[in-house]
């Protein structure tokens, strides 16, 4: 039992970190979902059904389809053109000193 707490543990604490360390959004969400499978294998071990279900379904289901889709109606893979020029670039500069 003790064991499994550390695999669960360790597992939700390198997902994590992976979460955060990853540029691509898409793969970001994803070790997150992981992240949430872990934390809710922890609350299993403790005995804690309905918290593990509620985990899996509210956080790792919902939020998660619901963050990719919003990561994809966004699409954040194509950087967006900066139509200004260096003169409006420079009056906004001026606008903003004074």
């Amino acid at each position: 039992m003790e064991t499994l707490f550390y695999v669960f543990a360790t597992g939700a604490v390198l997902s994590a970190c992976m979460c955060i360390l990853q540029r691509n959004p898409i793969s970001a969400v994803m070790w997150l979902v992981a992240t949430m499978f872990s934390v809710a294998g922890i609350f299993l071990l403790l005995e804690a059904q309905f918290i593990a279900t509620a985990q899996v379904l509210v956080y790792a289901g919902a939020v998660m389809v619901l963050f990719l889709f919003v990561i994809m109606l966004l699409n954040l893979g194509v950087p967006a053109s900066d139509l200004r020029g260096p003169l409006r670039m420079a009056g906004a500069i001026a606008v903003v000193w004074l």
